[in-house]
């Protein structure tokens, strides 16, 4: 049995923005805005909505060397796991916040993910010196 609020995640999350798309087997594109992320998965906000257990191909729309200018694309399937609906807000971001299961990565997109969570865990680092 494992202790009440102790941390069950094998991956650390990082606080990003970014863009991304998702898109049901069946379905229109819908954008999206990431508050983080994991090697594993990423919680967005959303304006479409997705039930949980819907499978999405999401495209990340990565920065490049920390400038939001640039990015670079990395594709993903994922799975929804969680999904919360929450009151619109007047910026026109979603109404939807939902948590992204990532169930296949393949070696390019996870060196990718590294690389853009090792920048942003150590700019997080020292600027917390």
């Amino acid at each position: 049995m494992s202790k009440s609020g102790s941390e069950r995640r094998a991956h650390r999350r990082v606080a990003a923005r970014f863009a991304l798309s998702g898109t049901p087997d069946a379905g229109h594109v819908a954008r999206m805005v990431a508050s983080n992320l994991s090697m594993a998965g990423l919680q967005c906000t959303s304006s479409a909505d997705f039930p949980e257990l819907t499978r999405l191909a999401v495209r990340l729309e990565l920065p490049v060397d920390g400038q939001d200018s640039s990015t670079a694309a990395v594709d993903i399937e994922a799975v929804v796991v969680r999904r919360e609906e929450s009151e619109s807000s007047s910026s026109g971001e979603g109404r939807f916040r939902l948590a992204l299961f990532f169930t296949k990565v393949d070696d390019t997109a996870k060196r990718r993910l590294a690389s853009y969570l090792e920048a942003r865990g150590a700019a997080h680092a020292s600027s917390m010196s």
